[in-house]
């Protein structure tokens, strides 16, 4: 996928320590997600970002605006506001309610390296877009 990078070893091991939140949903790579509210334990969530595309580092002001449009979107779909924090750092996210096909195609429009899908009952999984 053009301008987005290849996620490197460091990058990988950097999405798997993080932890994700959203509404009341916790999750970190490879582990079960924790507070999946019980109407939702059909759905499959999808967390994504529109900070720092392709993964190249972004003025504030520019990832934040990007996430507007990125909420703007959304409004379609059952989302919530959250963050991936990885010790002292932190970005936020929202967490929607979307198929893995439409988050997928909605990630790579803003350019993003990853999503992580979550499902009841199921290991949250990283997906790498490049």
């Amino acid at each position: 996928m053009p301008n987005i990078l290849p996620p490197t070893l460091e990058i990988s091991a950097a999405y798997k320590q993080s932890l994700y939140q959203a509404g009341s949903v916790v999750t970190r790579i490879n582990q079960y997600p924790k507070g999946i509210p019980a109407k939702l334990h059909q759905s499959t969530l999808i967390m994504l970002s529109a900070y720092n595309p392709g993964g190249r580092l972004r003025l504030l002001g520019w990832n934040i605006k990007m996430m507007r449009k990125l909420e703007q979107e959304l409004k379609q779909y059952e989302y919530f506001i959250g963050k991936g924090s990885l010790k002292e750092v932190s970005e936020p996210l929202f967490m929607v309610v979307l198929s893995l096909p439409k988050a997928v195609v909605l990630a790579r429009k803003f350019r993003q390296n990853a999503i992580v899908m979550i499902r009841h009952q199921r290991l949250s999984k990283l997906t790498f877009l490049a």
